[in-house]
């Protein structure tokens, strides 16, 4: 099958959806939703942060870790 203008926009709509489920996670453990849409667009580490924020760290020292 030949590739389609379609393609892309099904793993952008994918990658999209990934980052609203770390973003809802990291909302759900504690941070800001402008915080939690900082770290879910990145490359942290999604388990990492939570089990941070369960530890009782700050999310001001959260995000320095962690970006």
């Amino acid at each position: 099958m030949a590739p389609t203008s379609e393609q892309p926009t099904a793993v952008t709509t994918i990658s999209d959806a990934v980052v609203e489920w770390r973003r809802e996670t990291l909302e759900r453990a504690g941070l800001d939703n402008e915080r939690a849409q900082r770290i879910a667009a990145s490359d942290a580490d999604l388990h990492e942060a939570v089990r941070l924020l369960e530890q009782g760290c700050a999310p001001e020292l959260l995000e320095r870790i962690l970006l």
